[in-house]
């Protein structure tokens, strides 16, 4: 059933707030349990809802879009290019502060493969090197590059991705236990004892309403998700604080001496329903030697020598997000420069290029910092509430992990005999042209204690028995993936859960 906007209260056993990758999944998960549920979604079916906003005081994003307040969430703007966490991502790494998660990639890893099903991902065995077919492996092994450092990353992509919208709209249309109720902001958790007894919405026409359930989960996104907590009074010295996300970028490029074919690096059609590419990064144990957070590159054919940064951020834009929201100095960009031009072409639709240079894309992993956060704005929503304060913060330190890659990269990592940079050691220019990938993560962080997290291993708040977090805000650190099988993986672990509770 579709609410948009309700009249009267509501009650039920389950309350999901948000509807994208893990309200989405939750909802699949909980509907083939046979469990009711309510979902709260601030957005309606099309467009970005102003019902959410934040103020903006860090770092430029360097991105127009970050969310998107709308049945389905951000996973109407992405690509649905997909990977597990790695293991070194989990552990405790003591040249990393603050990291080390509550649970293990072992503990994970089941789940991993149940929400690759949701995801429609065709072989989950395709993750690692050992599952590949005879002619990927052999294409896994026809690039030159120095493998005491660097290992392959394996990436898929379904085709086409999956829109939770639709997931949504086919769990919920015709069902009396299921229901969706949109346009309807969730503002406030009314918390007595330590349990919740109720959900405060706001309607579109500024009235309130109130949802009563026996458990709630929040899976608005970490720049959602730890304001409705603080305004919701929820005690934890951790809400807000570790924003992270993944500052992505080209590094430098990479001329091949013998132009030649190299599929999988650049982007294999597997099938007609499955894309799969490789990235690299270090070893762990060079990770550790180096003391240097788990970055990845892909290579990107290029068709030209040399990087434009200005045509790269257009590009990135273009390639990143499917909102639509492309301003004519966008299209002029792209239009006046046929290499940016073949190489969205090369990416949409996995041309058989042959590389005579190759853009190193980096994907980055920030170094969790208190003091990049989410906080509450004196600004105010039309319901009279704090809307988040957000400050994306990147470290000294992150930026020059980066350059320990750079010098890396121009000097070990690929031999000479076959490649040559473009670039020079004098070149190294990452905080002037990194941008954020959209991944937020980390504003209600996972953690032993709540001296050190704000949720469990089974993603339940600290302090209170039946509020659960489930979305990129629960992550205590972020690895180098797109977040979007990680958050899918511990919604069918969390669904799992509160089935056995039942």
């Amino acid at each position: 059933m579709f609410i948009n906007s309700p009249s009267k209260n509501i009650k039920t056993k389950i309350c999901i707030i948000g509807s994208g990758i893990g309200g989405g999944t939750l909802a699949k998960k909980l509907s083939e349990q046979n469990i009711d549920f309510v979902i709260i979604e601030a957005g309606e079916w099309e467009g970005d809802s102003p019902n959410v906003e934040y103020e903006n005081v860090g770092l430029d994003f360097g991105v127009r879009s970050t969310t998107t307040i709308q049945i389905g969430g951000t996973s109407n703007l992405w690509h649905g290019v997909l990977a597990p966490l790695d293991k070194i991502d989990f552990e405790k790494r003591d040249w990393i502060p603050n990291s080390g998660w509550a649970i293990s990639l072992d503990d994970l890893k089941p789940y991993y493969e149940e929400a690759s099903k949701v995801l429609k991902v065709e072989k989950f065995e395709y993750f690692e090197e050992e599952g590949l077919d005879g002619e990927l492996k052999q294409q896994l092994h026809s690039l030159s590059f120095n493998r005491k450092y660097l290992k392959n990353k394996l990436f898929q992509q379904s085709l086409p991705e999956v829109n939770f919208k639709s997931v949504v709209k086919n769990i919920c249309e015709k069902s009396d236990k299921y229901h969706l109720i949109y346009n309807t902001t969730a503002l406030e958790l009314i918390k007595e004892n330590k349990k919740i007894t109720k959900l405060k919405v706001g309607n579109n026409d500024g009235s309130f309403a109130y949802v009563e359930a026996d458990e709630f989960i929040v899976a608005a996104g970490a720049l959602e998700t730890p304001r409705l907590l603080l305004n919701s009074y929820i005690q934890n010295d951790n809400i807000g604080k570790y924003l992270m996300d993944h500052p992505m970028g080209n590094l430098c490029q990479l001329e091949f001496l013998k132009p030649a074919k190299y599929p999988i690096y650049s982007d294999t059609k597997y099938s007609s329903s499955m894309k799969i590419k490789t990235g690299l990064e270090f070893k762990d144990e060079k990770q550790k030697e180096l003391q240097v957070p788990n970055h990845n590159f892909y290579l990107r054919p290029s068709f030209v020598k040399g990087i434009d940064n200005e045509s790269e951020k257009v590009k990135l834009s273009l390639l990143a997000f499917k909102d639509g929201g492309v301003t004519l100095k966008d299209v002029w960009k792209v239009l006046t420069s046929p290499n940016v031009i073949r190489q969205i072409l090369a990416y949409k639709f996995s041309l058989d290029v042959t590389f005579k240079y190759a853009d190193l894309f980096f994907v980055t992993e920030q170094i969790p910092n208190p003091n990049s956060n989410v906080t509450l704005s004196n600004k105010k929503d039309k319901w009279g509430y704090k809307i988040a304060k957000v400050n994306w913060q990147v470290l000294p330190e992150d930026i020059q992990s980066v350059k320990i890659w750079f010098e890396l990269l121009l000097t070990k990592l690929f031999p000479k005999e076959h490649f040559k940079f473009t670039h020079t050691l004098n070149d190294f220019n990452w905080e002037e042209i990194f941008t954020s990938a959209i991944h937020h993560v980390g504003t209600c962080r996972m953690g032993e204690s709540p001296e050190n997290g704000v949720v469990d291993k089974n993603l339940k708040v600290f302090g209170v028995d039946n509020l659960y977090i489930c979305d990129g805000s629960i992550f205590t650190t972020a690895g180098n993936v797109n977040n979007g099988l990680t958050i899918s993986a511990f919604a069918c672990r969390l669904a799992k859960y509160l089935g056995s509770k039942q």
